[in-house]
């Protein structure tokens, strides 16, 4: 037996997933904490990220009846934009992870958006200047020539590796905000602009790269790729040029196929790297657009949270029975994304009355998503979505995208898992 594996480290769930060509064998996934220390702040403990993937490693090949020996190439996939902070010497993090929705450079990021730089709080590199300046653990590593920072997948790459392996690749590079794609590398006017030191950041790299060999359960599996979680996705989908995703996880990200000469991004989305592929002894780049609606599942997660669900699972038993016209609701719970990039924005509910009922309340937590995918899917020209993530199990949610014009083909739910697998395949 020769498998390929796809580890996806999200947002609120990391999961592990085996394929034997285009079939998946067995899956095994386990729930993340996210912590809120203070208001707009987002935080993980990212030495939970490593100790997860040993226990699910285990799980996934007892579920396949396979061993260790079995599994060939590892691929990676994660949560972009979260910045980890960890030491050289110990191989530990030396701080909580800053997620990708922490808000805490509201304040500067509002400043540089009045002096004409496009940037926002999403991007790390606002984080990574902030922590290098306010966080004294962060600064005396950096002065001693220990820090390490980097996106998830650098992390995940150096500890799983044992500190053998500290690269990135260049569409979770070009989430931090730093890197150029024009060069391959980090951009020295940005990391001037962000004052991100270069020494403690990872090497760019392609995406399919073999890099190393990762060390579970005493066999050594091939670290042969890595992708943001977005990028994953377009891969599972196997998207052409022009063609579009949704992913409805934590976040709902649109995502088009911009080719290898993208023009511009329409306004408020981005022009990202889809991936970077080697192709002999060159290289072939493909780029993306991308637009986000802040809040996707974490609105349900929310509404289990304050009590109108008892889980998520019951979300369509519920929504089907509210009425779609009685209340409206704008699920700005972390600020508006794309195009209007409203960090201050806060969600709402309007319409209440004596008699609106949760079930009302949940449909129109459910219709507000749908009419955010609406706008952003106008925006961005596309009028048929391929669709995944785990909120893509609702049909209420994609019956109410359709209702506003937007097709949409349910595909792979567990799709970064599969992207992930797909990067480290063998050609």
């Amino acid at each position: 037996m020769s498998l390929v594996a796809g580890l996806d480290v999200g947002t609120t769930t990391i999961r592990i997933g085996l394929f034997d060509g285009d079939e998946r064998v067995a899956i095994a996934r386990e729930q993340l904490a996210l912590s809120v220390p203070f208001d707009g702040a987002a935080e993980q403990d990212a030495a939970t990220f490593v100790a997860a993937t040993q226990r699910l490693w285990s799980t996934v090949l007892a579920d396949a009846g396979a061993t260790a020996a079995d599994v060939s190439h590892l691929g990676i996939a994660n949560q972009r934009a979260t910045i980890v902070c960890w030491s050289a010497t110990t191989g530990k993090p030396i701080r909580p992870a800053v997620g990708w929705q922490d808000a805490r450079t509201a304040e500067s990021v509002a400043e540089l958006v009045a002096q004409g730089i496009p940037v926002n709080t999403n991007a790390s590199c606002t984080k990574m200047g902030w922590l290098v300046e306010h966080d004294p653990v962060v600064a005396t590593a950096a002065a001693d020539g220990t820090l390490r920072m980097g996106t998830v997948d650098a992390w995940m790459t150096w500890a799983l590796s044992n500190g053998e392996v500290f690269v990135t690749e260049p569409g979770n590079a070009a989430a931090t905000g730093l890197y150029d794609a024009r060069t391959g590398d980090w951009s020295d006017g940005a990391l001037g602009l962000f004052a991100v030191p270069r020494e403690p950041l990872p090497a760019p790299v392609a995406s399919d790269a073999k890099v190393g060999a990762a060390t579970l359960l005493g066999s050594d599996v091939l670290l042969s790729g890595r992708l943001g979680d977005q990028m994953a996705a377009c891969a599972a989908h196997e998207l052409a040029e022009g063609e579009a995703k949704l992913t409805l996880g934590t976040s709902a990200m649109l995502d088009v196929h911009a080719g290898e000469a993208p023009g511009d991004a329409p306004a408020g989305c981005y022009t990202l790297p889809l991936w970077r592929r080697t192709d002999g002894g060159s290289f072939v780049d493909e780029f993306m657009f991308e637009g986000s609606v802040n809040t996707a599942g974490s609105v349900v997660e929310w509404l289990v949270g304050i009590g109108l669900l008892a889980t998520v699972e019951e979300l369509d038993a519920v929504a089907g029975r509210g009425r779609p016209d009685r209340v409206e609701f704008v699920p700005a719970l972390a600020g508006l994304g794309s195009p209007h990039h409203d960090a201050s924005a806060r969600g709402a509910w309007t319409g209440l009355a004596l008699d609106t009922t949760r079930e009302d309340m949940v449909r129109a937590a459910v219709e507000g998503i749908a009419a955010r995918v609406a706008e952003l899917a106008d925006h961005m020209g596309v009028s048929s979505l391929a669709v995944d993530g785990g909120l893509s199990r609702s049909e209420v949610l994609l019956g109410a995208i359709v209702a506003r014009g937007v097709a949409v083909s349910a595909g792979e739910p567990e799709a970064t898992v599969r992207g992930a697998a797909l990067i480290a395949t063998p050609c």
